[in-house]
C-alpha cells in the first residue's frame, strides 16, 4: 500500500479527527473511505465530498469559479 501525504491547517486537522471518531475509524482508514469515494465521483469535487462529511466549509465559503477545461476526477 501506498502512502500519502498532506499538509492541513489546524482546524481541519481536527475536524478530520473528529469525523474519524464519529464512524469509529482511524484517520488513515476516514481518509482513505473518503478520498476513495471522492475519486469515484464524477461529478462531485473533492472539496464536496470531503465537506459534506467533514463539516469542513460553512456558508461563507465559495466555490472558486472552475475553467472550462476543469475535470472533477482526472484520467488515471
Amino acid at each position: 500500500m501506498s502512502q500519502l501525504s498532506i499538509y492541513l491547517d489546524q482546524e481541519t486537522q481536527r475536524k478530520v479527527e473528529l469525523a474519524a471518531r464519529r464512524e469509529a475509524v482511524s484517520v488513515s482508514r476516514w481518509a482513505r473511505i473518503h478520498l476513495s469515494k471522492a475519486a469515484e465521483t464524477a461529478e462531485a469535487s473533492a472539496w464536496d465530498h470531503l465537506s459534506a462529511f467533514a463539516g469542513i466549509a460553512c456558508e461563507t465559503f465559495e466555490v472558486p469559479e472552475r475553467k472550462p477545461s476543469h475535470r472533477a476526477v482526472p484520467d488515471l
